[in-house]
């Protein structure tokens, strides 16, 4: 069980840490110790697993497309 700082687990991911905290209005899980926003490692990939974004057939997902302001696609789960 890894317990990461906001920062490197989206450097880790490849990714800007505000993109990060913005999906815990997405339902990421995540824990804050004083100041301090952590993530932790399995948790999240099991959450980020749960909300991959499936194309059937190379279409893309229409409840995605419909949603799509509001979602970040979470294809990085095989960078962790």
């Amino acid at each position: 069980m890894k317990l990461k700082r906001a920062e490197d687990m989206a450097k880790k991911l490849g990714i800007e840490k505000d993109t990060l905290l913005g999906w815990r209005e997405l339902g990421m899980p995540w824990v804050k110790i004083g100041k301090s926003i952590f993530i932790l490692e399995d948790s999240f990939l099991s959450w980020a697993r749960d909300h991959e974004i499936k194309q059937k057939n190379g279409e893309k997902d229409e409840e995605y497309e419909s949603d799509r302001s509001k979602q970040t696609s979470l294809s990085l789960v095989s960078k962790v």
